[in-house]
């Protein structure tokens, strides 16, 4: 991997669907160059995929927050558990983790009492810690 090829993951990191007429004009090469350096990279896994930003707001998502949870003592299959949780459809991501807590839950709701709702389910898996996300 090259300047090229970091200057290109860079432009589309930004905006997935840049051009390949745009991205060449920005680092000097044609847009079949540029189709042939991406493919390359998608082909060895440089690239796996490209994603959609949603503006969640405007979908009626008020609150997101980080959930940390220690599975509580006794329960079995803590694989089981993240399948759970992961299915959950405000979860946006689930991941075992390090340290005290088990896993960290990124989730999105609608408002404060959707959130409470949320960590009531949660109660049967263990303790959670809570974090509100402010900015992003």
């Amino acid at each position: 991997m090259d300047k090229l090829d970091k200057k290109i993951l860079e432009m589309l990191n930004i905006n997935a669907r840049e051009s390949f007429a745009n991205i060449g004009k920005e680092v000097g090469l044609s847009a079949p160059a540029i189709g042939k350096r991406v493919r390359q990279m998608e082909e060895e896994g440089i690239i796996e995929g490209y994603a959609l930003r949603v503006n969640h707001e405007k979908l009626g998502i008020e609150t997101k927050a980080y959930i940390t949870l220690v599975m509580r003592q006794g329960l079995t299959g803590a694989s089981n558990v993240l399948d759970k949780i992961r299915e959950m459809e405000e979860v946006q991501s689930c991941d075992r983790i390090t340290g005290d807590d088990c896993l960290c839950v990124l989730g999105y709701f609608r408002n404060n009492k959707h959130l409470i709702t949320f960590l009531e389910k949660m109660s049967q898996y263990g303790s959670t810690k809570t974090s509100i996300i402010l900015e992003v």
